[in-house]
């Protein structure tokens, strides 16, 4: 039987997370200021950090750093629970409701994830283009 070490290092979730946090206070505060709608755009712009940083694997540094970006959706789903915790009626209709609002709570969550995550890949993409046209991969200028 073979030991199980500790996992290579990788820097994608190192660029995963610069990208994911870069996104997260402008996905929050457009949450917080709208009260029921999750703006997706700035995961696209973590998804270009993260992409422009990476060097090899662009395209799973923006899925996760779209996952990352993502994480105010939880409050989306705290307060899509809290409405369905709130019907009225009798026991056998509360409990259905919690039921079916966990469901579609968890229907959501992977929804809203999956989406951030295609829009994290799209970004990594295409600052993965601009960090080869403007970038990382080019050669510096010297004046002469």
């Amino acid at each position: 039987m073979s030991r199980i070490g500790p996992l290579p290092p990788d820097d994608s979730w190192r660029y995963a997370i610069i990208g994911g946090f870069a996104s997260l206070p402008w996905t929050a505060s457009f949450y917080w200021q709208s009260a029921n709608r999750l703006s997706l755009g700035p995961i696209l712009f973590g998804g270009v950090v993260a992409g422009y940083l990476c060097d090899a694997n662009h395209r799973r540094v923006g899925a996760r750093a779209g996952v990352v970006g993502a994480l105010p959706a939880l409050w989306l789903l705290v307060d899509l629970f809290a409405a369905v915790t709130g019907a009225a009626g009798p026991a056998w209709f509360r409990v259905t409701a919690v039921g079916l609002g966990l469901g579609a709570a968890l229907a959501v969550a992977a929804f809203a994830f999956g989406l951030a995550a295609a829009l994290g890949v799209v970004g990594a993409t295409f600052g993965d283009w601009l960090s080869t046209k403007a970038g990382r991969d080019r050669p510096p200028v010297t004046g002469e």
